[in-house]
């Protein structure tokens, strides 16, 4: 999480990564997986809007995926932005996120 622990806030907050793909392997599909977004969250890849997973504060330890094949940029630069929005407790991303090639 991204405040002080023991910090209640309650609001949204942003994060945004630059992420550098290489060229593009031999794939299905694309997907970002969060492992943890307290509690809700809205994604954008390369400013195109690819999904959410806002099921309330009891979403802040759920994993969830989505699907980015058509958004992402191969052998380039890549924009992920993340809006969380936390109602209680803390909030922001707290487990890794990473991208998965499907094969």
């Amino acid at each position: 999480a991204w405040q002080k622990a023991g910090v209640d806030y309650v609001g949204v907050s942003w994060d945004r990564r630059i992420m550098d793909l290489p060229a593009k392997p031999d794939l299905h599909a694309v997907e970002i997986r969060f492992l943890g977004v307290d509690e809700s969250a809205w994604v954008w890849i390369n400013g195109v809007y690819v999904g959410a997973h806002d099921i309330g504060p009891m979403g802040y330890n759920k994993s969830f995926a989505l699907d980015i094949t058509k958004e992402v940029k191969w052998g380039a630069a890549n924009q992920i932005t993340i809006r969380a929005m936390s109602t209680k407790g803390n909030g922001g991303i707290w487990r890794p996120a990473r991208i998965e090639v499907l094969k």
